[in-house]
């Protein structure tokens, strides 16, 4: 059984808003080798206070309010910009645990170290304040997976140059990067190829299942905003987030290659991420240096057997 912390911007929920987030923590749920022990929200897709909501309103849908529920950041480290979203009216405000996230998934790990996996799912802002809270802390975490990053292609878009979790606190990858934890990085590279169709999604709206009649609902919803954007993408959404959440306990779906990364954090590039993938020693001086990877990124996955166990576990809920 893995011991899971969840970190998320979840924003399912809220009209015309991402759904990947909320399908997480449903397959966090319904995946039996997970024990669900802790979430933390954080501002990226909507704010941290919709966030929270949003995600409180769901555990209660999926017959699980008993799982504690932290607010976390509601800014990045450094940038003062932050998406505010929605909730909408017929949605009950229940309050979070007083402890705030970071200090919670700190409180977590010491009291349980080696034995804890941390998903993250979101910008990485309450990812990083923990590791500057305890030096020990990603030392003391069993494993890191990171829904974050583009490594072998450039997003090719001057607004938002990195993938949006990087590009929202690049400061804050760049905290976790430097932390010492070689964590699992799961990317656009193999994210963007894990899929929800406008038919399923249409499916699930019709469905008698309580839970896949409301995310159907907002998926359909998702998916007819990213077509109002991009009409080309207009029969389908990534299911980024699940993919994270699958990895920990099949991480065989996806093919892992140890690298060493960095992530730019100026203006100009924004969130881009640079993956050496360690097949040379040839550094900018001109001398050879071994160096040591700090990240295993994700570089293709077995999309079809993601999607069985995806629907599978949703069907069990």
């Amino acid at each position: 059984m893995e011991r899971v912390m969840l970190d998320v911007d979840l924003a399912m929920g809220a009209p015309g808003s991402d759904v990947d987030d909320g399908f997480a923590l449903a397959l966090a749920l319904a995946d039996p080798d997970i024990s669900l022990e802790l979430v933390t929200t954080v501002n990226g897709n909507t704010d941290v206070a919709s966030a929270t909501t949003l995600t409180l309103e769901l555990l209660h849908r999926l017959g699980h309010p008993e799982v504690p529920v932290h607010r976390g950041a509601q800014l990045p480290l450094l940038r003062p910009q932050a998406k505010f979203g929605s909730v909408p009216d017929d949605v009950v405000a229940r309050e979070p645990q007083a402890t705030p996230a970071a200090a919670a998934m700190v409180e977590h790990v010491r009291a349980n170290p080696g034995e804890i996996t941390l998903v993250a799912v979101g910008p990485l802002t309450n990812v990083a304040l923990a590791m500057r809270l305890d030096h020990t802390f990603a030392a003391s975490l069993k494993r890191l997976v990171i829904m974050g990053g583009v490594f072998s292609k450039p997003t090719n878009e001057t607004r938002m140059p990195g993938e949006f979790n990087i590009w929202n606190d690049p400061e804050a990858a760049e905290i976790v990067l430097g932390s010492g934890i070689v964590a699992q990085w799961v990317g656009l590279d193999v994210t963007l190829k894990v899929r929800v169709t406008m038919a399923e999604a249409r499916a699930m709206a019709a469905s008698d299942h309580e839970f896949a009649a409301f995310a159907g609902r907002y998926t359909v919803a998702w998916i007819e905003h990213l077509s109002s954007r991009r009409p080309e993408q207009a029969d389908s959404c990534a299911m980024h987030d699940p993919l994270a959440v699958a990895a920990v306990t099949h991480p065989e779906l996806i093919t892992w290659q140890d690298a060493y990364v960095q992530v730019e954090t100026g203006d100009r590039l924004r969130g881009a991420m640079i993956a050496d993938p360690l097949t040379g020693g040839w550094a900018p001086d001109g001398k050879t240096q071994k160096l040591q990877p700090n990240a295993s990124i994700a570089v293709d996955v077995d999309a079809a057997g993601f999607t069985r166990f995806f629907m599978d576990k949703l069907k069990e809920l």
